[in-house]
């Protein structure tokens, strides 16, 4: 929305089959060009991935990435410093169809999702662009017409921190989950800049 603090993209790789993952797994992405400091390639940068095994698309080919625009305000300006941007950030927000995109992994078995027993609790909790991997928790628990959504029956609780409102991310998605599983998926949202916590300070996640 338009008081979003930064601006986050949804962004679709298209990887061909090439890059199977899991649930909770990261990329890594290697920006183009060189760093200015020495002419050396610059280093790798990881995300999580937004989606499930499936991509958006459920072809099994593509894979999602959340990201925010890192941008440095600069005093004397009274704006963003067009000198000082995120590299990778900068070059994935800005990209379009057909932008080639060089990437490593996928990466991380810590956030991978249980499923051996289909009544496991899950609780989430992220802030800002760290709801990525939740969101791909989510589409395969009840937004995926797969064997693995239709056999959950536990419940899966959802903590998300942001600014305001207009930051939430995915919130339409995870709204309609929530309609349709009343009682297998719990949201709550800390909006630190339209709320008061019990002591009448601003409403982060911990204190939830």
């Amino acid at each position: 929305g338009p008081k979003a603090t930064g601006e986050t993209c949804h962004i679709i790789i298209d990887h061909e089959g090439e890059f199977p993952y899991w649930e909770g797994q990261s990329w890594g992405v290697i920006p183009p060009g060189n760093r200015e400091k020495d002419g050396k390639p610059h280093s790798v940068r990881l995300y999580s991935i937004a989606s499930s095994r499936y991509g958006d698309d459920m072809t099994g080919k593509t894979g999602s990435l959340c990201v925010r625009r890192a941008t440095y305000w600069c005093d004397e300006l009274k704006a963003d410093d067009p000198a000082k941007k995120g590299v990778c950030s900068n070059f994935l927000c800005d990209s379009t169809p057909g932008t080639e995109v060089v990437m490593t992994g996928p990466a991380g078995k810590v956030m991978l999702m249980p499923e051996e027993d289909p009544t496991t609790d899950y609780i989430m909790v992220a802030t800002g662009t760290g709801i990525a991997p939740y969101r791909g928790f989510v589409r395969r628990l009840f937004v995926e017409d797969t064997p693995a959504a239709s056999a959950y029956k536990g419940e899966a609780w959802l903590f998300l921190g942001v600014a305001n409102s207009d930051a939430l991310l995915y919130d339409d998605e995870f709204q309609e989950a929530k309609s349709k599983y009343p009682d297998n998926f719990r949201i709550d949202y800390a909006l630190s800049r339209e709320q008061e916590n019990k002591s009448g300070g601003k409403m982060y996640i911990q204190d939830k």
